[in-house]
């Protein structure tokens, strides 16, 4: 007798309470498969579970670039969100005292603020990690907690360098990191589109800086909108370690420049030119003169950075940093790291002026 055949009989003769919904349940697994992606039929019993846990709140810790810009818009973002910006109000104009004549209201010309609004559209993210039976089996108890923290530092450093390189051209020629060959399907810096360089590159916001000298930075701070130009604690200078390295053998730094401590080397490190801090970021790569980068590494011999108004880059995520994890019998597990992010540049918008300055050509 077939076992729906025997359920219903025992439902009949009152052997056994079943109600319609929990056989269905029932039936629905009759022929499948204990996996790990089966809720109460396997997922529970994988002892890497508990890397499900919501880990967005790791990320500042190894981002070079989020706890620097403030225009976080949080998680459960939708795939697509129009953001505002406003800028500024006009000056004042002069007023008289009213001395004579019947009172009444002329509507002034209106002074007010331009207002615009950019879409930050979220780019999909996925990372892999394979782990041996055997590893599970003899690794250090720790083991877990070493590979979240690798996971997290690898989200973070995506977040960091898609920031800085987004370009979605995908031709053989465009793409400001792949300028001279088509850059290869999935990789990062394709999931969203207008990165700090490709701004700069492509609306002619750059500077031709060949043997780099302290007043290449003020020229490139030059390139801003002027209201951007004197708010110093808002602006931020990204380089690279090898430009960085230049920025360090500078006679002005050497001899502590006439800005004071805060200016020049602190503790080792140039922490500030002319008043505005200097980031190091990992992923800024050395490229051709024009500040793009040659799929033939060995022309790619220029240094270069950046400045940027912080306030501009407005990001957030529809998905926080999340892992699966999926049992692979008899050979170990694969831990599935997945998160949505997305972000934009306000730069020209709003009458605002420029956000974003490039020196390139930088010789290293």
């Amino acid at each position: 007798m077939e076992i729906k055949e025997l359920l219903v009989k025992a439902k009949t003769l009152g052997e056994v309470a079943v109600d319609e919904k929990e056989f269905a349940e029932y039936e629905a697994k009759a022929n499948e498969v204990m996996n790990t992606g089966a809720t109460n039929f396997g997922k529970e019993i994988i002892p890497t579970n508990v890397m499900l846990d919501d880990m967005l709140d790791m990320l500042p810790n190894y981002s070079s670039l989020i706890n620097i810009f403030p225009g976080n818009h949080g998680t459960n973002m939708p795939v697509s969100a129009k953001v505002p910006v406003i800028g500024e109000a006009n000056l004042f104009k002069g007023n008289s005292e009213w001395t004579t004549g019947a009172g009444s209201f002329i509507t002034p010309a209106n002074n007010g603020p331009m207002t615009d609004e950019v879409t930050i559209t979220q780019g999909q993210y996925i990372l892999t990690v394979s782990l041996s039976k055997r590893e599970l089996n003899y690794g250090p108890a720790q083991l877990e907690a070493i590979i979240k923290d690798r996971i997290n530092r690898a989200a973070a450093r995506t977040i960091d360098a898609v920031i800085l390189n987004g370009d979605a051209e995908t031709g053989a020629t465009g793409n400001v990191n792949s300028d001279d060959s088509a850059p290869t399907s999935g990789i990062y810096y394709l999931q969203n589109d207008h990165g700090i360089r490709e701004i700069a590159i492509n609306n002619s916001q750059t500077v031709d800086c060949g043997t780099l000298d302290a007043g290449d930075f003020l020229t490139v701070k030059a390139q801003l909108g002027e209201g951007y130009q004197a708010d110093l604690t808002n602006l931020v200078y990204l380089t690279n370690a090898s430009t960085y390295n230049k920025m360090l053998a500078l006679s002005e730094v050497i001899t502590m420049d006439k800005f004071g401590a805060d200016a020049t080397i602190v503790k080792g490190a140039l922490a500030k030119v002319f008043g505005t801090d200097i980031v190091v970021v990992r992923d800024f790569p050395n490229t051709e003169a024009d500040g793009k980068v040659s799929a033939t590494a060995s022309n790619n011999t220029k240094g270069g950075f950046a400045c940027v108004y912080k306030p501009a880059v407005q990001y957030g995520f529809g998905q926080p940093l999340e892992i699966d994890a999926y049992k692979v019998p008899g050979k170990g597990v694969d831990l599935v790291a997945t998160f949505e992010f997305g972000f934009a540049i306000a730069n020209n918008v709003a009458g605002l002026g420029k956000t974003v300055a490039m020196g390139i050509n930088v010789t290293l």
